[in-house]
């Protein structure tokens, strides 16, 4: 049975399977549809090393994705056959930034590279054609996204899942996994690929910082974890926070966007309806990341 989350992958394909696993087949299996992937896509190398970020990144940029037999490397490996322009954006931002940035944070990158690899392991898009999911999201309310609103999630909600650690965590599932979200009001929720290809890229360059994102906890979108429907499943504060208010940054604003097929407008401020944030300045929110 597919897993709900793997809507965007490829069906049952989708799915890590360690069973009868050869050495070295992880990479095997992804350059095989790679060849048939239509766009360039660098090739999937074997490697049983544990390389540096930047190290890592570097060897992507010359051409070579290392490549372990671990379901973490398979799930990045999906995210790069389907998402292949935004997996080398991410890439060209990580080289560039290390290259130029002078601020970094205590880990040695800068906040924007911190960012860029939240999204690549954790990173989250809410696909969304009703206005109330977006703020409900950013203001953690979490009874209207989830109980509210339950009965309408099938005709008016997607989540996108492109964070590569959290697809491997999925394996399994229990109610603390927290996505790193961006809400984006579409016209509709049948988007083909190139569109959303086309979304995505233009949502990475607008990213700062880590509190851009939204933090969700992931196992509470309808339909993904049975135990959901559990009565006061969404009760647990330990879980569902409520929302912080903390410094203003523009690295710290939580985004969202609209989309009409085409354009992606901007509307960062977390209180702001849906009319103030269809692609109109908005001022700096007084929150950043929780979850």
């Amino acid at each position: 049975m597919l897993l709900p989350w793997l809507w965007p992958y490829g069906g049952d394909w989708a799915r890590f399977e360690s069973a009868d696993l050869v050495a070295g087949g992880v990479a095997y299996r992804l350059n095989q549809a790679r060849s048939n992937a239509g766009v360039y896509i660098p090739e999937f190398i074997a490697s049983s090393d544990t390389l540096g970020a930047l190290d890592y990144e570097r060897q992507v940029h010359s051409g070579e994705i290392p490549t372990r037999d671990l379901a973490h490397d398979w799930y990045n490996g999906l995210v790069w056959l389907h998402f292949p322009q935004t997996k080398q954006q991410i890439n060209a931002h990580h080289i560039v930034d290390s290259e130029s940035s002078m601020a970094q944070s205590s880990n040695g990158r800068s906040r924007f590279r911190d960012a860029l690899t939240l999204f690549d392991e954790s990173g989250a898009v809410l696909l969304t054609t009703d206005a109330d999911l977006v703020s409900a999201l950013l203001n953690h309310d979490w009874q209207t996204l989830f109980v509210k609103k339950r009965s309408a999630w099938a005709e008016c909600a997607r989540v996108l899942i492109v964070g590569h650690g959290l697809l491997d965590s999925m394996h399994t599932p229990h109610k603390g996994l927290c996505a790193k979200v961006v809400p984006v009001l579409v016209p509709c929720l049948d988007l083909g690929s190139n569109e959303l290809q086309a979304l995505m890229l233009k949502l990475i360059g607008e990213i700062r910082g880590s509190g851009n994102f939204s933090p969700m906890p992931v196992m509470g979108v309808p339909g993904w974890f049975d135990e959901s429907n559990a009565t006061g499943f969404y009760s647990d504060t330990s879980v569902y926070r409520a929302k912080p208010t903390r410094r203003n940054a523009s690295s710290h604003e939580r985004l969202a966007f609209v989309w009409d097929g085409s354009t992606l407008c901007s509307g960062k401020c977390a209180g702001q309806s849906l009319p103030e944030f269809q692609g109109e300045e908005s001022p700096d929110s007084s929150e950043h990341g929780a979850g």
